[in-house]
């Protein structure tokens, strides 16, 4: 686990793209858009402010997904699969 501000300054500094997924309804979450590849790190620090519950599916070779929780600062891994969250890290 660590905190949202290093996450997204890990992912900046490699460069990561990412996919942002939003809690929607009934353990579901709904992919939002982000085509402004040069202001997405800013952006993902903005949507920490208007949800409580946001999945990050990092494009890298391995896939990784995290669950930012930002009412509490944290970020875990987390396995994501079909809109929903199926594991999470201990």
């Amino acid at each position: 686990m660590k905190n949202i501000a290093e996450f997204i300054a890990q992912i900046e500094r490699d460069k990561c793209t990412y996919n942002a997924w939003v809690y929607e309804k009934e353990g579901c979450y709904k992919q939002l858009k982000c085509s402004n590849t040069i202001n997405c790190y800013s952006y993902l620090k903005e949507i920490t402010e208007y949800h409580l519950q946001i999945v990050v599916e990092l494009n890298n070779n391995n896939l990784d997904n995290y669950l930012l929780l930002p009412e509490i600062n944290v970020v875990t891994h987390i396995g994501f699969n079909n809109q929903k969250v199926t594991s999470l890290a201990a």
